[in-house]
């Protein structure tokens, strides 16, 4: 027998999926922007399946704190100028 329930993983994938259909759908010079999205979602999911619940959630706080990440990192670049 097999899983009935998906796993946040496969959930968070799912996600993914959809947001990578509707990228297909955008005006090309929009297409980069949601593929570095599409990018930060993707890079917190261990973590997510442990702390979170809803795998919505989970991708959208990744790619929230991965830009955090970047923005701090220009700001660091700007204020060492």
């Amino acid at each position: 027998m097999g899983r009935n329930i998906s796993t946040m993983r496969q959930e968070i994938n799912a996600i993914i999926e959809r947001w990578q259909s509707f990228m297909k759908a955008m005006h090309a010079e929009d297409k980069q922007y949601m593929e570095k999205i599409i990018e930060k979602a993707k890079r917190h999911t261990a973590e997510s399946s442990y702390s979170l619940e809803d795998p919505l959630e989970a991708v959208i706080l990744s790619v929230l704190i991965e830009m955090e990440r970047e923005l701090m990192e220009l700001e660091k670049k700007c204020s060492s100028q």
